[in-house]
């Protein structure tokens, strides 16, 4: 619960602050921050005796988990493809044929831009 008022915290001060130079130094010490925070857990990990003498069952757990969480999602997409088969055919998701709300929020996003570039 700490966590998460952390976050929210964090969403509100960004919204607040999003078009000061304060948000362009935040999003370059992201990567620093993710890093360390990536290290500390990794130094923790190998400190840890019991992790480090079960890790061939642990991977191998997580690799079990990673294979049934692609199986499970490539079957839901069969799934749902053979049940809405004229909702796929109909639509503008297919390979090779531009969506019709992308195109409109590319153009949207493009003259958001000019009008920034303009001021």
């Amino acid at each position: 619960m700490f966590a998460l008022c952390f976050m929210f915290l964090g969403m509100f001060a960004g919204y607040l602050l999003r078009h000061s130079p304060v948000s362009a130094w935040i999003c370059r010490l992201v990567m620093p921050c993710i890093l360390a925070l990536l290290f500390c857990m990794g130094f923790l990990i190998g400190g840890n005796d019991t992790i480090m003498d079960n890790l061939h069952t642990l991977g191998l757990q997580g690799a079990a988990l990673a294979c049934a969480t692609l199986v499970g999602s490539v079957i839901a997409v069969l799934v749902i493809v053979r049940l809405f088969p004229d909702t796929l055919k109909n639509s503008s998701i297919l390979p090779g044929q531009p969506s019709a709300d992308l195109e409109t929020a590319a153009g949207a996003e493009s003259r958001t831009a000019e009008r920034r570039d303009r001021q």
